[in-house]
């Protein structure tokens, strides 16, 4: 192994150096040190008090802390990174090796008298280091970060920081392959944190470089030419088709090439026929090595007397060198092996020179520990066994961890209950013995109704707590009677194969759920859930475990569409309802290529004078398998099978350009059209609404977005954002089938909103003076104290109508008034209907 051309030029550091060191006192606020940063293009500063170094202030601890007070913050001792001090007469070799040893980037360097001489940083050494041999011989795909983070431009500009910082690399891609891509290095963060740029801005809106990319093949010196180049310190990675597959920077290059190194040096060790030639520097650089090792390092004679060892030697076994230096190693012995496992030992080492494997040894405090244990025998020049190098690593980490991988490959790590996996296989295995022995099991599927809104309320980690304490509570319940597992989410399953009849069935998911509706806290706070519980039942619901498993989750959404918080058991009817939902689905998909789909129109009427004022837009879906399909039927399908927001925005098109059609013919009323949930939780509502509203010059006072109580308790933020933009164009909004849902006041009165629909149920129970009518008449007085118009749904009779007038109701639509229709219809009514007014009035004495 020649290292020679390594070293034929040796530098040192003072060489290299930086003598322009950049200095702030203890206390300096953190924006000055970041503009300092930024003006100087530096990635650290060097931070004193009364002239004494305390350490330095990197880049990456500018950006946390910027981003973790809004306010001014001051640098205090807490922020600091230690910075070790070097002699100006220290070799680069010896450099790289103590900042990696440390993992520091920056060195403090210094004469032999005392004097500071600069700074000198892991870019100095790559660049000044002789390592072109070692570059030339290494692609930079060995350097690559594969996993590097790539962010959307959407991603504000506080999430892109945050999470560089917790994957802790110091650059990430943003964009995505077809529009390119760009890069954020902790240079541009710190140069966006000196304009003091909002934190929450998007990606987007920042002047972020082109990414620069190279072909992965590229040897590592060109890629070094490049960087110098360029004057960058992050280069993009592609492979051969041109796609970017990670990225590289100037610290994976020292950090490359300097491990190689260490590697080579610790080799030394097995070359016999050098063990006796080296050079002073290599035993300069092994000593520094072995050093800074975390292995454990034991040199003996070739009588088995410990030599010497090194630091990592004392703080694996716990013995002083004092202690070891003189003894044999079988002071280490755990007693776990026998005779014949160290003369097997023994025999293999002196026939090859060398021995591996896994070892159990006593450190002094006498725990026993796992260690993988490396013995090289070293020879003199006459061939004779002079020494033998011992290298060990402490394996209790790595059995650790993966015991841990193995519980977590079988056990929910917030609940520690069964997972999915070990669920599936626990449910064969009762299903199988159930099946055989002619007895009767049960297999409930839990959901916790509205648990986004605890998430919502008290964050993950108030959501993770709930779940453990729903967790204990039904293992306390089931005891030894079956299995409960978490398989995701809100999700439980409980496995009951314990079961004699019916009866402790019931008395199970009786006791079940007055366990699960007594509170909960989390920290300070009281919280109650709703359950939903679907049943299946062995033997009479399913053939097979998988079929247990989706007979009881037919159930489960069975009871979640009764009203949630119910028990449902399986039943035929509710499988075939489910198929039915599935062709429904599979339809729906052609649905709209195929031009099924047609809008109707209802009127709606001033209630005090009779005049035609709108029409609310309805869809209809007529199938050629299905024939004619109620929209309470397919409207739920379609928000489940993510076919929502593609038929909501035709239907919106459509009535628009419908609506402006009636206008060029002298037809002016506003025109009212229902939105999903799912159209909000995008963001881009209120564009595509107004776009078309301009296409089709409707005017915006004559739109009227519908809502149903279920936007705001599911995207209350982005659907508030939506409305005002919304409002403030001239579009109006109502909320639909009120008093069905939540009816929140807080909501009706924080949000943007001009009008409220009472829901048909209401007005079907309207007897002026009764109970239906005080309920009716609290609503319109609640809607007008809060200056809403109310609109009534369902008016069926002249009496309805008569008693809304009395009540002070705004608005009325229903079959009483007229039936919906299609747009060529609703012209031919409209008019007739305006005509039939005119004569009225005309009559009038």
């Amino acid at each position: 192994m020649n290292d020679n051309s390594r070293h034929k030029n040796t530098l040192k550091v003072a060489a290299i150096c930086q003598p322009d060191v950049i200095c702030i006192e203890l206390g300096t606020p953190l924006s000055t040190a970041i503009e300092l940063m930024a003006q100087r293009h530096v990635g650290s500063v060097l931070v004193e008090e009364q002239g004494g170094v305390l350490g330095v202030i990197t880049r990456r601890q500018a950006m946390s802390m910027a981003l973790a007070d809004s306010g001014e913050m001051l640098i205090t001792r807490s922020g600091l990174q230690l910075i070790p001090k070097v002699v100006g007469d220290m070799e680069l070799d010896e450099l790289g090796l103590e900042l990696i040893s440390q993992n520091v980037t920056h060195a403090l360097v210094f004469s032999t008298s005392g004097e500071r001489l600069g700074i000198v940083s892991q870019s100095d050494i790559v660049n000044h280091q002789g390592l072109e041999h070692d570059l030339f011989l290494k692609p930079l795909q060995e350097v690559t970060h594969f996993d590097v983070l790539r962010l959307s431009r959407d991603c504000s500009f506080r999430q892109a920081v945050e999470r560089m910082h917790g994957v802790n690399y110091s650059a990430v891609l943003v964009g995505d392959e077809g529009t390119g891509w760009q890069i954020m290095t902790e240079t541009d963060v710190i140069r966006f944190l000196t304009t003091g740029i909002d934190p929450d801005i998007s990606l987007a809106s920042l002047a972020l470089p082109c990414l620069i990319a190279v072909d992965c093949d590229m040897s590592l010196f060109n890629v070094r030419k490049y960087f110098k180049q360029h004057e960058f310190r992050h280069i993009g990675v592609k492979d051969r088709t041109g796609r970017v597959i990670g990225l590289a920077s100037y610290a994976d290059i020292l950090r490359s090439v300097e491990m190689d190194y260490i590697y080579r040096l610790r080799e030394l060790l097995n070359d016999q026929s050098r063990a006796l030639k080296k050079s002073q520097h290599d035993l300069r650089l092994i000593e520094t090595v072995i050093n800074a090792s975390r292995e454990g390092i034991v040199i003996t004679d070739a009588l088995g007397c410990i030599q010497s060892v090194n630091p990592a030697f004392t703080a694996i076994t716990g013995y002083e060198p004092w202690e070891a230096l003189g003894n044999n190693p079988s002071m280490l012995s755990s007693g776990r092996h026998d005779t014949g496992f160290y003369r097997g030992l023994w025999d293999t080492l002196k026939r090859t020179g060398v021995w591996q494997g896994e070892i159990w040894n006593r450190r002094k405090d006498g725990t026993v520990y796992p260690e993988w244990l490396s013995i090289t025998a070293i020879e003199n020049d006459q061939g004779d066994v002079s020494q033998y190098a011992a290298i060990f690593h402490d394996l209790t980490e790595l059995k650790r961890s993966q015991a841990k991988m193995q519980q977590l490959s079988w056990f929910d790590s917030v609940t520690g209950l069964a997972n999915r996996r070990l669920f599936e296989d626990r449910l064969q295995l009762a299903y199988n013995y159930c099946n055989e022995q002619g007895r009767m099991m049960a297999l409930l599927a839990l959901d916790l109704d509205l648990f986004k809104q605890i998430n919502d309320r008290f964050g993950h980690k108030g959501g993770d707590l709930l779940l453990k304490q729903v967790a204990e509570r039904i293992e306390t319940t089931l005891e030894d009677r079956g299995t409960a597992a978490r398989p995701a989410g809100d999700e439980f399953y409980i496995i009951l194969s314990e079961l004699t009849d019916v009866n402790a069935l019931t008395a199970f998911l009786d006791e079940l759920t007055r366990v699960l509706s007594m509170p909960f806290w989390l920290e300070r706070d009281e919280v109650r859930v709703m359950v939903s519980i679907g049943v299946a039942v062995v033997p009479d619901d399913a053939e097979s475990s998988e079929a247990l498993i989706r007979c009881a989750e037919i159930a489960l959404q069975h009871s979640k569409e009764q009203g949630r918080n119910n028990i449902c058991f399986f039943s035929p009817a509710q499988h075939e309802a489910v198929l039915s939902r599935y062709r429904i689905a599979g339809l729906l998909h052609q649905a709209l290529e195929n031009n099924e789909f047609f809008m109707v129109y209802q009127p709606q009427i001033d209630v005090a004078t009779g005049e035609l004022i709108g029409a609310e837009a309805l869809i209809r879906w007529y199938s050629p398998q299905l024939g004619q399909v109620s929209p309470e039927v397919f409207i739920p399908v379609a928000e489940d099978a993510g076919l929502i927001e593609a038929i909501g925005y035709w239907a919106l098109e459509q009535s628009i350009k419908e609506a402006a059609g009636w206008g060029r013919k002298g037809l002016r009323f506003k025109l009212s059209v229902n939105f999903s949930a799912r159209q909000f939780q995008r963001g881009e509502v209120a564009n595509r609404l107004l776009a078309l509203l301009h296409e089709y010059q409707l005017p915006t006072a004559l739109f009227v977005v519908e809502l149903t109580e279920t936007c705001f308790m599911q995207c209350a933020e982005a659907t508030e954002r939506e409305l005002v933009r919304m409002r403030a164009q001239g579009v109006r909004i109502a909320i639909d089938d009120f008093g069905t849902g939540y009816s929140s006041l807080s909501y009706i009165r924080n949000m943007s909103l001009d009008m409220i629909k009472i829901d048909r149920s209401f007005i079907s129970q309207i007897d002026g003076a009764g109970t239906g009518g005080r309920l009716v008449q609290a609503m319109i007085d609640m809607s007008h104290a809060m200056k809403l118009e109310v609109v009534a749904e369902g008016v069926e009779s002249a009496e309805d109508l008569d008693v809304l007038k009395q009540l002070g109701c705004d608005q009325a639509q229903g079959y009483h008034i007229a039936r919906p229709m299609p747009a060529s219809d609703l012209e031919g009514w409209a008019f007739s209907y305006k005509a039939e007014r005119a004569e009225c009035r005309i009559d009038l004495p």
